[in-house]
């Protein structure tokens, strides 16, 4: 009998033990759900049922043995939560999967979507209709004008690949950069060109510098961006984030 004490007295020690390391372990997979909910929240990718997190189980009833003591009664309640935690880690590794393959897809086109602006400087004439500066007419401007220093390094507003660099009447000394998806960028009146046509480049690599070439009244950017061929105002592209 005194053996027995000792011995249900040590395993009623283990057993609160692990009941405090099951506690842990919900506080963790709880820090688990909450970010799988954030990135899902940042990627706007909907959200998981909380019903689905809860892992039921279904099927033939367990019939456990008929131990009616309090350390029995413990022993299976540790039991039971251990169990569920398993499935919920199971289910969250199936979900962070899912996840991790949507969110790579969402960084790809994200990496070759214009978000940040091409140079510094100051913008000097929008998207739209204006005056032309040598004509006088009215007529559209199919991007930005950003006034700047001769030499301010122009970037890449995304990944793509260089589809063309020349020299055009108007643009002078030009880059188009191909992002795919249909969408493509201009940077105009370049003093250089530091790319070559077929080149892979990435957000915020050099490809040329600012100039005055073509038709130009001084140092400024011509910066388009086209979206299966139209001209779309490219400011509404300029995200001011973490993203950029």
């Amino acid at each position: 009998m005194a053996e027995l004490t000792t011995e249900n007295r040590v395993l009623a020690s283990k057993i609160t033990e692990l009941g405090n390391t099951v506690y842990g372990l919900r506080a963790e997979m709880s820090g688990i759900i909450e970010k799988d909910d954030n990135i899902r929240l940042i990627f706007d990718i909907p959200p998981v049922d909380p019903d689905l997190r809860e892992v039921g189980v279904g099927g033939e009833a367990v019939n456990y043995p008929a131990i009616n003591s309090e350390l029995g009664q413990r022993t299976w309640l540790v039991e039971e939560d251990i169990e569920k935690i398993q499935r919920q880690l199971e289910f969250e590794n199936a979900s962070f999967e899912q996840l991790l393959s949507t969110v790579r897809e969402r960084k790809s086109v994200l990496d070759h979507t214009p978000t940040i602006r091409p140079c510094d400087g100051i913008l000097s004439r929008g998207f739209g209709m204006h005056n032309d500066p040598f004509t006088g007419l009215f007529q559209p401007h199919n991007g930005i004008d950003i006034a700047a220093a001769k030499d301010t390094p122009v970037l890449a507003t995304a990944g793509g690949v260089v589809r063309y660099t020349g020299y055009q009447t108007k643009l002078g000394n030009t880059v188009t950069i191909d992002h795919g998806n249909g969408i493509r960028s201009y940077y105009g009146h370049l003093s250089k060109i530091k790319v070559r046509k077929g080149q892979k480049v990435s957000r915020r690599d050099l490809i040329g510098l600012v100039g005055s070439s073509g038709y130009s009244t001084g140092p400024h950017l011509h910066y388009e961006i086209r979206i299966g061929g139209r001209a779309v105002n490219p400011y509404k592209y300029i995200i001011r984030s973490i993203l950029s």
